[in-house]
């Protein structure tokens, strides 16, 4: 049996809708031969973003995984790719929490473009709660899944994407 200490990051409200989560640039590094924004790196401003998100607000980030043996295992990520961004450009990652339950949460964050005003991508994202030692799924602990059960309810209302929940596949 793994010892759980007491350390809780996070917060129980009141939540935004959407959570903005802290402003990023482009960098140098990030374009590719296309002149814009590498594929790679729009995956990379989402998790780290979702690390933000796991710590700061949910307190079930790397602070919680160190102390607890338990953390967050992605079970599926979807990426839509609207717009295109470039050298320099500043950005937000928004997130809204679409559902969850004990062992669950299912997430959509966009990327908004500062200069542009607009969306640039969307993810959308399950993650699973697991036990690091058996490394085995298990429940959240009950405070954590009351601050996820009050973010789903806060953000029921939001203007999700329209790319929410679509499918793969070429366009017949």
């Amino acid at each position: 049996m793994t010892k759980k200490t007491n350390i809780q990051k996070g917060h129980d409200g009141p939540y935004k809708t959407p959570i903005i989560l802290s402003e990023k640039r482009v960098l140098k590094d990030w374009i590719d031969y296309n002149g814009h924004m590498n594929v790679a790196f729009y995956t990379l401003a989402f998790d780290n973003s979702l690390d933000e998100f796991l710590e700061n607000t949910l307190g079930i980030g790397e602070t919680h995984a160190s102390h607890n043996q338990q953390g967050p295992f992605v079970l599926q990520a979807h990426y839509h790719y609207l717009n295109e961004m470039s050298l320099d450009e500043k950005f937000n990652v928004r997130l809204l929490v679409v559902d969850c339950d004990e062992k669950r949460m299912h997430l959509c964050l966009d990327i908004f473009s500062v200069k542009q005003k607009k969306i640039i991508a969307v993810s959308e994202t399950v993650l699973i709660n697991v036990n690091l030692v058996i490394r085995r799924t298990e429940k959240y602990p009950t405070w954590a899944l009351k601050r996820l059960v009050d973010l789903k309810n806060t953000h029921a209302n939001s203007n999700f994407p329209s790319v929410l929940g679509k499918s793969i596949g070429l366009k017949k």
